[in-house]
């Protein structure tokens, strides 16, 4: 998730100088990850449509005024009333067999609802992004990304939930309300592990012609099982869970720069790396990147948080 095609890299260096073009590269290059690795035919497996499940939209009534935009809609009772009532219908989330099955399959059975290989149009949706993946996780830990019916439509504007499995019971937490992005499929998520604590990484993306990347993390609390930030960042003030990098838009090998110096590189191997890299756009900065002059920092982990 953290780079688009090399193929969107070599269209997007040609063709920056047109905007208009340029806008319309930029908002696919988050093409996720589960989409990339997808060399062989894509197939939604018998095994895994019969624990297939879909998930529970989100509903209440849109009002005629146009400002959609306004997140003072975040903030209706009826609203309210109607997440309440998605994550209780999430929480129901229990079987087994769903939980079992890997999430990339689910999200082919989702998109193809019958068992087989998938037609050469949907695995090309697929490839470009064009499909929005809704479901990410492992075995005990699922996100889901739910459309808001009302708010920022034109943008994905969605809610996401963190699932978390225990002792055949399913905790929901709300971990955003009211995101929205440009970019395709502009959500992610993996686990790492930080001296024996599980810590979960939820990236976003944005598109235009500035695209960058903002990571959450959390954990989760071992009385309530519910998701809380995890703070392990420096922040203006105090600590904070969020970190937020511009795309190179390139293989940082291929602008000199250590293969391991990916935008927030932060979990590798299932583990949170002792250091990684930020990138910010910069008239003064010493990388030649497709997108103009960049500036790199790096942060390291100093036991407590990375600085």
């Amino acid at each position: 998730m953290r780079r688009g095609t090399d193929l969107l890299i070599d269209q997007i260096m040609m063709m920056m100088k047109n905007p208009t073009i340029a806008v319309l590269l930029l908002t696919t290059v988050f093409i996720n990850s589960f989409a990339q690795k997808k060399t062989k035919p894509m197939t939604c497996k018998p095994s895994a449509l019969a624990a297939f499940k879909p998930l529970p939209k989100l509903k209440y009534g849109c009002t005629d005024d146009p400002t959609e935009s306004d997140e003072k809609l975040l903030k209706r009772p009826e609203r309210q009333q109607a997440i309440k009532i998605l994550e209780r219908r999430l929480e129901r989330f229990t079987n087994p067999a769903w939980w079992q099955a890997i999430v990339d399959d689910l999200n082919l059975c989702e998109l193809h609802r019958k068992p087989g290989v998938l037609s050469k149009d949907e695995q090309e949706r697929v490839r470009i992004g064009d499909y929005p993946l809704d479901l990410f996780g492992n075995h005990s830990l699922r996100l889901a990304l739910l459309p808001d019916p009302c708010y920022q439509t034109g943008y994905g504007g969605s809610n996401a939930f963190l699932l978390y499995r225990q002792a055949g019971g399913v905790f929901v937490t709300e971990v955003f309300d009211g995101f929205f992005s440009r970019a395709a499929n502009p959500m992610g998520m993996d686990v790492g592990d930080l001296m024996g604590q599980k810590v979960i990484e939820i990236s976003t993306s944005t598109g235009g012609l500035h695209p960058s990347v903002t990571n959450y993390y959390f954990v989760i609390d071992p009385k309530t099982h519910k998701a809380v930030p995890k703070k392990i960042f420096r922040g203006d003030k105090s600590p904070t869970n969020e970190i937020s990098s511009d795309l190179l838009m390139a293989d940082p090998a291929d602008l000199g720069l250590p293969i391991d110096a990916t935008e927030l590189n932060i979990i590798r191997g299932h583990k949170l790396a002792p250091s990684f890299s930020i990138y910010a756009e910069d008239e003064e900065g010493e990388i030649e990147s497709p997108r103009g002059k960049m500036k790199r920092s790096v942060l390291r982990w100093n036991g407590r948080i990375y600085q």
